[in-house]
């Protein structure tokens, strides 16, 4: 596991679903197949010949938006295409803010920062001053995070009725220069640490060799680059919200440029002062205790997992004296503590390479999850059945974010932590009252930043820029009471020196509220129309998070009867996949029923064929027995279309079971759903029997018949393999 996901994404970065929502990767590179000069001539011909019908209007309907609406010379239009957003220029508007590199220098080299901006949805209320949105990390991508989510579900959308302005901030994902080290995605998962050194010590200098003086990539002028924005676009006020590192960002911009800012909102809220170097092991430490604490206090957790915290130490002690060999992977699977790299490559292990998993690398993946809410209430089963060797969770979850952290520009990361505590001395990373593997962990990857810090010669920002500010400007303050690294007392540590503050607290929240929250977005809206009233948050004080426990879940297929198989999600995908071809086998077999024996009985019509049923209940039976197939599979599409939907709403509310390997048992109760399933299954085998007793059909008439009821009960065999169904 990458410890610096945990420092750097993980610390200040959003932990909503939206982080776990998959962002698609950049393409590969494309190459040219072998083709005669005259033929490539013809090829960009043509190419050029299309972009001057298609991309110029394009273009000159950005840019005649872009004047209509008051933009400055600093901005350029851009295709949407370009932030991997597809073609929404009808939706939003794309392109680069020139701003200097040093704010205040007339003589300053110029970057280009990326912006997205789209217009409020409800344009006959639309209010004149934007919403902006600043992502965490450092080093988080606000478009590749949230653009896409916003663009396609207005109910994401924290406001309606005003401009919401996205960009990426200087040195991250779209903006110009990129910081980025791709030196340490070269590593081997099992890289010594003066291996990483210097594979950051290059990163470093190839970065400034690129970007020029990286001291300039840090939270102050990266707070001045807001303002320039604004400007640019022609704003005159402005509202900002901020997630994780985006309120430390928020806060340095209330101080340098207060006079265009009308509101800010600080959701996950980073206090000034606070530094990733020293301070994270004091507030994991907090959380690890809240989490046992919860379930000691509720009855049933407690019941399941007696002494939980205890238990969890002597886990992590056990795999760190004897890390436990998983599977190969087709695909690596876990990369090894890294505290200022990014996470490992898909080419950093090859195919065949298994992969081990220590005590450090299971605490990073769990403490990495319980960003997300989704993830609190799985807690203590993720700890039971790591206890009883099924690492599926772990294996899974790197996975996942391996697969939707290419856009984390770790190299900025970097700067920032940098400018603001890489003069931190090393007699400071000494912990007293935090537990030895804790702070153990935490000297050793403060002692790697520090040197990072060292080799890059970051230079300081003015300690006097990470004392509290002192502002009027209306504030709203959102905090989860579970956030792993940001606690509500952090908030109230903020809002003690703001005069129009409010705060409000999720009872069940982690690391991030808005967007996914109705509540935490209707506050926001409620707040920015009227930054003076007092917040309606009773839909905030939710209740304390129910634990699953055992009993209540039940085991996907690939698990079930295994007490300790590790499976990844694509083993359970395939484990389903022989119930899902014999259920579609059988589906299309059942209707076949419609042709054979439409034809069957105009063949009958046409010969003037006559067949005397028996009197009777079996009479009738045999009568009715050519459709009951047909009964049977539009009963069992039903059943199938309601079970997916059912099965869907489950993973919708918390995606995190699937990563876990399991459902809510309540699954099975769809099980009552087969029954009329089974009851034209049962009188369709009945049938069957009558058929070959009174000889009803041909030879090959009755075997087809046979055929439908075996289909129709593997059917059955095959949903109860499953484990979602029977009792």
């Amino acid at each position: 596991m990458d410890k610096r996901q945990q420092n750097s994404q993980g610390a200040w970065g959003h932990g909503g679903s939206l982080v776990l929502g998959l962002r698609c990767k950049p393409a590969g590179e494309r190459r040219w197949s072998a083709c005669s000069s005259m033929s490539f001539a013809v090829i960009i011909a043509t190419v050029l010949a299309l972009f001057s019908l298609v991309g110029q209007p394009a273009t000159a309907a950005a840019n005649n938006r872009a004047r209509d609406a008051g933009f400055s010379a600093d901005w350029s239009p851009e295709d949407c295409g370009i932030f991997k957003l597809g073609e929404k220029d009808d939706e939003a508007l794309c392109g680069y803010v020139s701003v200097p590199l040093h704010h205040g220098k007339t003589d300053s080299p110029r970057i280009r920062l990326a912006v997205v901006l789209i217009p409020a949805a409800d344009q006959a209320n639309r209010k004149s001053d934007p919403l902006f949105l600043a992502q965490g990390g450092p080093g988080g991508s606000t478009i590749g995070g949230f653009a896409q989510v916003l663009l396609a579900d207005q109910a994401k959308r924290p406001v309606l009725n005003r401009d919401l302005v996205l960009w990426d901030q200087r040195g991250t994902y779209f903006s110009q220069p990129r910081l980025q080290c791709r030196e340490t995605t070269k590593l081997p998962a099992n890289a010594k640490p003066e291996q990483e050194r210097a594979a950051l010590a290059q990163c470093g200098k190839r970065l400034h060799a690129e970007a020029g003086d990286l001291s300039a990539f840090n939270s102050l002028e990266n707070a001045r680059d807001a303002d320039a924005i604004r400007a640019a676009l022609g704003y005159e006020k402005f509202n900002f919200y901020g997630v994780s590192y985006g309120t430390e960002l928020g806060q340095f911009l209330m101080r340098e440029r207060p006079q265009h800012l009308r509101a800010v909102i600080l959701d996950a809220v980073v206090p000034l002062g606070f530094s990733l170097v020293t301070d994270v092991p004091v507030v994991k430490q907090r959380v690890m205790q809240q989490f046992s604490s919860a379930c000691r206090e509720s009855e049933a957790c407690n019941l399941a997992y007696p002494g939980l915290g205890d238990r969890y130490l002597a886990l992590l002690d056990k795999l760190d004296k004897s890390p436990v060999t998983l599977p190969a992977p087709s695909a690596p699977l876990l990369g090894k503590a890294r505290p200022a790299s990014p996470p490992a490559s898909p080419a950093a292990n090859s195919p065949a390479e298994a992969d081990t998993m220590s005590g450090r690398d299971l605490d990073a993946a769990l403490y990495q999850s319980i960003y997300s809410r989704e993830a609190v209430p799985l807690v203590p089963y993720i700890i039971e059945r790591a206890e009883q060797g099924d690492y599926s969770f772990a294996i899974n979850f790197v996975q996942l974010m391996q697969a939707s952290r290419s856009d984390m520009a770790d190299g900025m990361y970097m700067a920032v932590v940098c400018s603001e505590y890489g003069d931190t001395p090393d007699v400071a990373l000494k912990f007293p009252g935090v537990i030895k593997r804790l702070a153990d962990e935490a000297a050793e990857d403060g002692k790697q930043i520090l040197e990072v810090c060292r080799d890059w010669g970051i230079r300081l920002l003015d300690k006097s820029l990470l004392e509290p500010v002192r502002s009027d400007i209306p504030t709203l303050l959102i905090s989860g009471s579970f956030d792993p690294i940001t606690p509500p007392a952090h908030a109230q540590r903020v809002a003690s020196h703001l005069s129009r503050a409010q705060s409000v607290t999720f009872a069940r929240g982690a690391h991030g509220q808005a967007f996914l929250l109705p509540c935490a977005n209707r506050l926001i809206s409620d707040f920015l129309d009227n930054p003076d009233a007092r917040p309606q948050a009773a839909c905030a004080n939710e209740a304390a998070p129910v634990f699953f426990t055992p009993d209540q879940l039940v085991s996907l297929p690939v698990r079930r009867g295994i007490s300790s198989a590790s499976a990844s999600i694509q083993e359970h995908l395939a484990a389903l996949a022989g119930p899902a071809a014999v259920v579609a086998f059988a589906l299309l077999l059942l209707f076949s029923a419609i042709p054979v024996y439409s034809v069957t009985e105009i063949v009958r019509v046409f010969r003037a064929r006559t067949w005397q049923p028996p009197q009777g209940w079996s009479g009738r039976l045999l009568a009715a027995a050519t459709w009951i197939p047909v009964l049977a599979g539009l009963t069992l599409l039903g059943f199938l279309l309601f079970s997916l939907r059912q099965l869907a709403g489950e993973v919708g509310r918390n995606q995190f079971l699937l990563l876990v390997g399991a459902l809510p048992m309540g699954v099975k109760s769809m099980t009552w759903w087969l029954l009329p399933y089974a009851a034209a299954l049962l009188l369709m085998t009945l049938a069957m029997v009558q058929i070959w007793r009174h000889q009803a059909r041909s030879k090959l008439g009755r075997l087809y018949y046979t055929l439908l009821v075996v289909a129709g009960w593997a059917v059955c065999l095959a949903l109860v393999r499953t484990g979602l169904f029977g009792w």
